[in-house]
């Protein structure tokens, strides 16, 4: 391998493709273990061979490269978990906001009706399939994380945000129905 990665210091482009197929499993796999997204896996691995491409020059030629490129690796994939992390903590602000404008929205007693809206949701809450009513409690109430929910039920993220989806729709429809009876 020192005899490839000299051959890219002075400037031999094609030589790193030598590089990346001797080490693009490794990488991967090192990726794979912390990631559920095949897609992630590949940016993540992409952007690893990028910077070890752009930072050779660092490297010291009389170590190993495996761990050199695998610590790349593991840079790219915690920049990556600090970016989700601050996307999903904005994200759950403005969801908690958005719940508490529902909920007082909700407590509000309809205009000459004599059954809190509350107490319509309590009833519609009380309809819903159990395992439909399970994550939206786990979700809601909880405070509990899509990812986290769809490890405990050994399903898919997406399967969940769609079932958290389709909870609330039913809600939704429950509720308008019991304002128009």
């Amino acid at each position: 391998m020192k005899a490839v990665i000299q051959k890219v210091l002075k400037g031999d482009r094609d030589a790193y493709r030598a590089i990346v197929k001797e080490y693009g499993s490794v990488v991967r796999a090192c990726l794979a273990g912390h990631l559920s997204s095949t897609d992630v896996v590949e940016d993540l691995a992409q952007e690893t061979f990028v910077a070890a491409y752009e930072h050779l020059r660092d490297f010291k030629i009389d170590q190993d490269f495996g761990p050199w490129i695998k610590g790349i690796a593991r840079n790219k994939l915690l920049m990556h978990l600090r970016r989700s992390y601050q996307h999903g903590e904005a994200l759950e602000k403005l969801r908690a906001k958005a719940a508490e404008e529902v909920f007082d929205e909700v407590t509000k007693r309809q205009e000459g009706d004599d059954v809190p809206a509350v107490d319509q949701l309590r009833a519609c809450i009380e309809k819903l399939p159990q395992r439909l009513l399970g994550v939206l409690q786990a979700r809601y109430y909880e405070r509990e994380t899509v990812t986290v929910i769809a490890s405990r039920h050994r399903t898919s993220v997406s399967a969940i945000s769609s079932l958290l989806f389709r909870g609330r729709k039913e809600l939704q429809a429950c509720m308008s129905k019991s304002r128009s009876s």
